[in-house]
């Protein structure tokens, strides 16, 4: 027996946020008839305005057409604007999705510039760039502000404030930029506050110039870090560095807490945009970790500077800095190991963890035990492993395993896992490296490191993204007249095969905060279709 649809009335009730503001989208298997929605001026002595519209997405293309209402409407004080009367009939299916929006102007709009939450008191802190103007006791709206969740376990990195949309009271005025209002409790969840988030959707075609040669690029993706102004662009097969000189290094020094590595290359002549890529397994050193026994090449195919040209920094006649990457000691526990005696192979299970094969782990002295025919043995000891004191290279791993070459040693017969200290598997740490150079006697390494000097332009606009503080709901292009990025040679930073990145600079805008002006209030009918 068929079963019939299921009609239901719903409310919308919110205030209207600064910029463009989402208020309902069909759900799915539902058609939807609005059949009232106004806006009421609630401010004192304001004349703001209103644009409502319907935005019509086709889901296969996803090309989008807004179908304005009614636009910049004003709406005197203590009084309100009539947006549908009658029956405005929104739909999802296969081909269509019907949203609608609205976007209000107003005095009193602010840039946020930072938020301080504590959590569990759901207090914030607001900072604007400009003076807010607000009193103790006054109504306001907050919208697009983005958080970072350091220990959300839901899988959300990234939430946009405040959803729903509702109204807050300021309850201190710290001073003319920074005011206290209570957001709410987020339930154990710490948040942290980050600049407008910026998701890439297009690029025009040829807007990217190699400024010494003039070849024009058309980027398939990029993204924008506000916090550190680093754009980075997508350009297959690009090539722009393809003539780097290449150049001897002297020796080098490597600090594996910081990443930095220091390296001496004798009137090198490069500068402070220049970009260096260390060649693959042309650095030798010795290191601490296996007392410096083997000497090691670096940079490895698995390291984080392989194949990456990177930006230098406290640039001397003979030396400069570069970022090869940290590499920070990290511990596992092991809840089980398989131990081959006859060929030296052991597999232990250590949990979720991103270590690769080709690097090197510790395991610490004596943290294994097991059960053999002899009894209860501890391992690695100086009698029972090559493995003891040493480094351990991994040979292959999974996303909770790794293998490794222990060496037999005195190790015979059966061993069979029982316990395991904690702490047992030890990787990365600041051990010293010593320089070896490529011939072992701690001389130059040739030909070792390629460099290069490349700027680029881009075109007024050219980069297409929307932003969270409008929610997504708008595209903008960029770069303006306004940025620092405009009519500019930009130096390259970074660079793969694929990519570039450069500085266009940083940016602390990242939310809207207004006095509460306007409220919005829509009756809705949906219909389930199912």
């Amino acid at each position: 027996m068929a079963i019939a649809p299921v009609n239901k009335f719903i409310s919308i009730a919110v205030p209207v946020a600064p910029g463009l503001q989402k208020l309902y989208e069909v759900p799915t298997g539902t058609s939807a008839l609005v059949l009232y929605a106004q806006v009421a001026n609630v401010g004192v002595g304001t004349y703001p305005t209103v644009t409502f519209l319907q935005r019509r997405e086709s889901r296969s293309t996803g090309l989008r057409r807004d179908i304005r209402v009614i636009k910049d409407v004003e709406i005197p004080p203590n009084d309100g604007v009539i947006l549908v009367d009658g029956r405005m009939v929104l739909e999802k299916t296969p081909t269509t999705l019907d949203r609608i929006y609205i976007s209000g102007i107003q005095s009193g709009v602010s840039t946020v510039t930072d938020v301080s939450y504590h959590e569990p008191l759901g207090v914030a802190t607001v900072t604007t760039i400009g003076n807010h103007g607000f009193s103790k006791g006054d109504e306001i709206t907050l919208g697009g502000i983005a958080f970072t969740c350091s220990n959300n376990n839901s899988g959300i990195t990234t939430t946009i404030f405040p959803d729903p949309q509702t109204s807050y009271s300021v309850i201190k005025v710290i001073d003319t930029k920074k005011f206290v209002t209570t957001v709410g409790t987020a339930n154990g969840i710490t948040h942290f506050y980050n600049p407008a988030i910026h998701t890439f959707v297009r690029a025009g075609v040829s807007s990217i110039t190699r400024v010494s040669t003039g070849a024009k690029f058309t980027a398939t993706g990029g993204s924008y870090l506000p916090k550190t102004g680093v754009l980075s662009l997508t350009i297959p097969n690009h090539g722009m560095l393809s003539g780097a000189a290449t150049k001897n290094v002297n020796s080098a020094v490597y600090n594996a807490v910081s990443g930095i590595m220091t390296v001496t290359s004798t009137a090198h002549g490069l500068n402070s945009n220049s970009v260096v890529k260390i060649l693959d397994n042309k650095l030798s050193f010795k290191c601490a970790m296996d007392s410096n026994t083997a000497t090691k090449t670096y940079p490895r195919t698995t390291d984080p500077a392989s194949g990456v040209f990177k930006s230098i920094s406290d640039v001397t006649t003979n030396t400069f800095k570069i970022n090869v990457g940290e590499s920070p000691l990290v511990n596992f526990d092991v809840s089980a190991a398989i131990f081959d005696t006859s060929s030296g192979i052991m597999t232990c299970t250590i949990g979720a963890n991103t270590l690769t094969t080709g690097t090197s782990v510790k395991l610490a002295n004596g943290s294994l035990t097991f059960q053999t025919g002899g009894g209860s043995v501890t391992y690695p000891q100086p009698s029972n492993s090559g493995a003891y004191n040493t480094a351990i290279g991994i040979t292959s791993n999974t996303t909770t395993q790794i293998t490794l070459n222990v060496g037999s040693a005195g190790a015979t017969g059966i061993y069979t896992f029982t316990s395991a200290s904690s702490n047992a598997v030890i990787s990365g740490g600041d051990y010293a490296h010593t320089w070896v150079g490529d011939d072992g006697s701690g001389g130059v390494a040739a030909n070792a490191m390629q460099s290069a000097n490349e700027t680029i332009t881009i075109d007024r606009g050219s980069l297409i993204f929307t932003c969270s503080q409008d929610g997504d709901n708008s595209e903008h292009g960029y770069p303006r007249t306004t940025d620092p990025a405009y009519n500019t040679n930009l130096p390259i930073i970074e660079s793969t095969t694929n990519t570039i990145n450069v500085n266009v600079g940083v940016s602390t805008s990242g939310g809207l905060v207004a006095p509460l002006q306007m409220e919005f209030l829509a009756s809705i009918l949906e219909n389930n279709n199912a």
